[in-house]
């Protein structure tokens, strides 16, 4: 056998067994099983076991994840990204995404609580955290394949009335790394379901799921009929991390027919900064059909950094044709408390 071939064989023998590595469970009866004839089957088997339990499995993450996940009181120490140790009875818990923490999860815990025929809870770690199962047993499903995951938390989020659970689904879902759960989260978000879910679905494509995610994003802005729906898109794009998410909500800034939605959009528009937002803003204070939108513009102009901000109102209140909106302009001046605008003032006392 040649030596590069045999490298990449042990290479692939080595991350198939840290793949498949059983997790640090302690306070438990700890037991292991393949998944067998499905995720779906195996945990409708374990609704059907008395008493409260635990199951776990690990799938693969969604390339590039930063997370870190604690329970109780924990936050402090979050090196490892999952606070030492992660107690999966513990009723706080926190989910924090950050690009600036150091440590990329390759592999997600996916952990599920059972009791009283039912899914109580739905948790996720990164792979290799230390796990406290608080005295409650815990199976280890091995051979769970990510569609199924992405399937089974879908329709848990799907059918939770309390939304609760939906929150955890989707969040864990959202970070899967198989296409599938760019779909899944599409469907949930598609005009067919609930406006609880649909807004839900529709956060997790943009924080998470990266261009895929906004392609799907900018889908729902020009074709779904819902106003308030596409308002809250306007979030739900400002989230995305792609360099187009700015050109999308400038579009819906200037286009789309509702005066909430445009009103929105800048909003978001100015919290993205740069050249694009000040250009657009300028555009929507000019041309804008609605007062209402304009004068929210003047708002978005202020949001900006001061360098941009105060040199525009400026600009708006000594040209623009409206005098309500150069009083909006100077209102917000005020608001800056910056010399420059303090000067402008003096200036027009002096006339």
């Amino acid at each position: 056998m040649k030596p590069n071939l045999f490298a990449a064989l042990l290479l692939g023998a080595s991350l198939l067994a840290v793949a498949e590595q059983q997790p640090k469970v302690v306070n438990s009866q700890f037991h292991s099983e393949p998944v067998g004839p499905g995720l779906s089957a195996t945990v409708d088997r374990f609704q059907h076991a008395n008493g409260p339990l635990w199951l776990g499995y690990e799938v693969p993450a969604l390339a590039g994840s930063h997370f870190s996940v604690c329970s109780g009181d924990t936050q402090s120490s979050m090196d490892d990204g999952c606070c030492g140790e992660y107690r999966l009875e513990d009723s706080d818990h926190s989910f924090r995404s950050s690009d600036g923490n150091p440590q990329v999860e390759t592999n997600i815990d996916v952990l599920l609580r059972i009791d009283q025929g039912t899914v109580t809870k739905i948790r996720f770690v990164g792979a290799g955290c230390r796990l406290n199962a608080g005295g409650l047993p815990f199976t280890w499903l091995t051979g769970v394949q990510p569609e199924d995951s992405v399937a089974d938390l879908g329709s848990l989020a799907a059918a939770d009335s309390s939304h609760h659970l939906a929150d955890e689904a989707l969040a864990a879902l959202a970070l899967h790394a198989t296409p599938k759960a760019t779909s899944a989260l599409a469907s949930l978000a598609s005009s067919g379901n609930p406006l609880w879910l649909r807004d839900k679905a529709a956060f997790w494509l943009g924080a998470e799921r990266g261009h895929d995610g906004l392609l799907v994003l900018e889908q729902l802005a020009q074709t779904d009929t819902d106003p308030e729906f596409r308002k809250k898109l306007t979030f739900d794009i400002s989230t995305s991390h792609d360099p187009a998410a700015a050109d999308d909500l400038i579009r819906m800034a200037k286009s789309d027919s509702d005066t909430a939605v445009r009103e929105q959009a800048l909003f978001w528009v100015a919290q993205k900064a740069g050249a694009k937002a000040v250009a657009a803003l300028k555009d929507a204070i000019e041309n804008d059909p609605e007062v209402a939108v304009k004068r929210k513009a003047v708002f978005a102009l202020s949001q900006l950094p001061k360098d941009d901000a105060v040199p525009q109102l400026i600009r708006v209140a000594d040209t623009n044709r409206d005098p309500a909106i150069r009083r909006e302009a100077i209102f917000w001046l005020g608001q800056t408390h910056d010399p420059r605008a303090l000067q402008y003032f003096e200036q027009i006392l002096a006339h």
